[in-house]
């Protein structure tokens, strides 16, 4: 569905909530992107990759239409202000990600960027409105081959021996006909709790 620019805004401050500046940077990263692809927003080729978990991601889902939901949207948390917008159908891309010396583009870019202190929520607003209409000199915009096998999964699908739980295999951890979830295993992001929630 094609949307105006003031558009995708929104659907990304409603997505996330405000406009923090990482969603202005996420929807001006990913339009760029789309450009350069010349392709539109919701194209059914699309695929999105953020590199951080944070504010960015939510803005690139806004611009592009890929989510995470429909499996096209990613994160690949290294922790960077950059994304990667792509086809699928090709695997051509382009990443774009935030300049490290673009700290010197304004007094307010240097304190989020550097994290020198919270912003206000004033100071956001500003921030925002300086990153959605951030000049390309202050990005690194660079057509890329997306790896498509590392992001979809397709392995068959195994039992844990622990829990019992159904698991693709590539996400499974074990040897000699022992599969484990990685939970199971012990390096999932959570464990079982002795209490119970009412």
């Amino acid at each position: 569905m094609e949307l105006k620019e003031e558009e995708v805004v929104e659907l990304a401050r409603k997505l996330h909530g405000h406009l923090a500046p990482g969603i202005a940077l996420g929807v001006r990263m990913a339009t760029l992107a789309l450009r350069k692809l010349n392709t539109r927003r919701g194209s059914k080729k699309l695929i999105a990759i953020s590199e951080t978990a944070r504010c960015l991601a939510d803005g690139m889902q806004a611009a592009t239409g890929a989510t995470l939901g429909h499996g096209n949207a990613f994160v690949e948390n290294y922790g960077k202000l950059a994304l990667t917008v792509g086809r699928v159908d090709t695997g051509q891309g382009y990443r774009v990600a935030l300049r490290r010396d673009a700290w010197k583009h304004s007094a307010l870019m240097k304190k989020w960027m550097l994290r020198e202190g919270k912003l206000t929520r004033e100071e956001e607003k500003r921030l925002a409105g300086e990153l959605l209409k951030l000049g390309e000199e202050w990005l690194e915009i660079t057509p890329v081959k997306i790896e498509l096998n590392a992001l979809f999964e397709n392995s068959s699908i195994v039992k844990c021996t622990s829990c019992g739980e159904l698991v693709p295999e590539s996400l499974s951890i074990g040897e000699n006909g022992t599969r484990l979830c990685r939970s199971c295993a012990g390096v999932g992001y959570y464990r079982i709790a002795e209490y119970a929630l009412s």
